[in-house]
């Protein structure tokens, strides 16, 4: 390697970034990774000039989004009439879409570098800024960033109530730029400062380093032991079930009762364990709910077993003069038979429940062939279940019906989507999905660690039922409760707990970013008066 040239040995660094950021996400969580993986691209890219610097940075996006998103191309072939040779082209251009903000992250830090701005200011608060905008720029893909990557520890995702998953990538950020300041230090201050004074320079940025996640550490440990101070509000039995339906059965017609007998199967067994709510995936519903008959089905079964049924169903609208808009629903059949909803998906798949530019993209529609073009909702909506019951006897619970928002497959990903159920009044959250399209990937586990960090930036639990697993219960810090495997039959039925507890990013939102983008603007405007 040393006999390359040296250009070759920089890809080679660029491309080690790329590849070690990635492992550091599920399924292999080699989370330890993502506090050091990406020293080579900053060393690398240090002081190129702009054009080679985010070549660099798109280089290393490319290789992560490449490595870390690798089940598309099947996800796409396999439920389209898309050749699997062009639905990898897809993977490409969508990764290499993607990695636009590694790009942009590294062309604005060495910006502002040029002019005195030092990089470990700087980094930090850039990439929060180009990781945000990852929630809406390029039809909106947050998937996998930096702070997911930490959800399996508990102690370090704690800061998200005050930040949300940015601070912890920012942590994440501060941690790798200092480490790669530190090495550099050592490499060629001796010739700038002599030995004693690279091994002070260096020290300096070691202790910035180190200091990253131990203040993370310390948070944690701190919100943690006061969460576990603070006493239970109340509790509901809810029971989640897993339907295991194969996705080339789903729509067909030849096997709706048999999906409908299923769940309503599973659902008895839930019951008989004392389950008060009961919580189906997305689309469990092989038909239009409310428009098919077999729909009477729900409303006898929650009124005979007296439980409440929350369901995914496909659902639609008809337009005076026009085709009817299709929906992705919840609804929710009560105990008593009356029937809550819909709530209509707001925050749609791309290129799986419609096309972003569509004049400009509209040749690949047929990506979508296989569920259609959605239409938006627009409302934020609640269901009331039943009243939560005092747990543990620590004392009466309120006798007002428990309130939950539904945030279906893809929703669970947006920090402020999620945010704005809480903020509505939520006692818990409940994510219904249908991670079948992905198969036995590493995405059901990416998807799911994304959604458990919402519990932790909203201070309240979650239920997750999906149709082929992973359906899980999460707690109010993050922590899996039950989970189910796989391509399995299952249920899971669970006491969920809430308390009282306020959380700073549910009561003020992306404050943190914010602040962010507002030090990258100060920074710029002094670059922009020294240049």
């Amino acid at each position: 390697m040393s006999d390359a040239p040296a250009s070759l040995r920089r890809i080679a660094a660029v491309l080690a970034s790329g590849v070690a950021l990635a492992l550091a996400f599920p399924e292999l969580e080699a989370w330890p990774l993502a506090w050091v993986a990406l020293v080579p691209l900053l060393v690398v890219a240090r002081g190129a000039r702009p054009r080679v610097a985010a070549g660099y940075g798109w280089l290393c996006g490319l290789v992560f989004f490449l490595s870390s998103l690798y089940w598309i191309p099947d996800t796409v072939s396999n439920f389209t009439r898309i050749s699997p040779l062009v639905a990898h082209g897809l993977w490409v251009l969508m990764s290499a879409a993607a990695a636009y903000s590694f790009a942009l992250f590294v062309v604005v830090v060495e910006w502002l570098a040029a002019r005195g701005t030092g990089r470990v200011v700087a980094a930090p608060l850039v990439w929060v800024v180009v990781e945000w905008m990852r929630t809406f720029v390029i039809a909106g893909f947050p998937w996998n960033s930096l702070g997911y990557s930490q959800i399996e520890q508990v102690t370090l995702v704690q800061i998200a109530d005050l930040t949300s998953v940015y601070g912890i990538s920012a942590a994440i950020m501060l941690t790798n730029i200092a480490s790669a300041e530190a090495w550099l230090w050592r490499r060629g201050g001796a010739a700038r400062a002599g030995s004693r004074g690279a091994a002070k320079g260096a020290s300096r940025f070691v202790l910035i380093a180190a200091a990253s996640p131990l203040l993370l550490f310390l948070y944690g440990t701190l919100r943690l032991g006061d969460l576990q101070a603070k006493p239970f509000q109340g509790g509901l039995r809810v029971g989640v079930v897993q339907g295991n339906i194969p996705q080339d059965r789903k729509w067909d017609q030849a096997f709706q009762d048999e999906i409908l007998a299923k769940y309503l199967r599973l659902s008895t067994d839930a019951a008989d364990a004392g389950a008060r709510l009961i919580v189906w995936p997305e689309a469990a519903l092989p038909f239009y709910f409310r428009y098919d008959p077999r729909s009477r089905a729900l409303l006898d079964f929650a009124r005979d077993r007296r439980v409440d049924l929350l369901v995914g169903s496909p659902g639609y609208e008809s337009r005076e003069g026009g085709e009817p808009q299709s929906f992705n629903q919840a609804w929710m059949v009560t105990a008593d038979g009356a029937v809550q909803g819909p709530y209509d998906k707001i925050q749609l798949v791309p290129f799986g429940e419609y096309i972003p530019f569509h004049a400009l993209l509209g040749t690949v529609k047929i990506a979508a062939e296989s569920i259609g073009e959605f239409g938006r909702g627009t409302q934020y909506t609640l269901f009331e279940t039943a009243a939560l019951e005092p747990p543990l006897a620590q004392g009466a619970a309120s006798q007002r019906p428990a309130r939950f928002g539904t945030l279906i497959c893809y929703e669970g990903i947006f920090p402020e989507l999620t945010r704005q159920f809480a903020v509505a009044g939520a006692d818990f959250l409940v994510n219904i999905s249908n991670d079948a399209w992905y198969g036995d990937t590493a995405a059901p586990h990416q998807h799911l660690s994304m959604a458990a960090l919402r519990t932790v930036e909203n201070r309240m639990p979650m239920v997750r039922a999906t149709n082929t697993g992973i359906s899980a219960f999460i707690t109010a810090e993050g922590r899996m409760g039950p989970t189910t495997s796989l391509f399995e039959d299952d249920i899971v039925v669970e006491t969920i707990l809430t308390r009282p507890t306020w959380a700073f990013y549910r009561a003020y939102g992306d404050v943190f970013v914010y602040l962010c983008a507002a030090g990258v603007a100060l920074l710029a405007l002094r670059r922009l008066r020294r240049a």
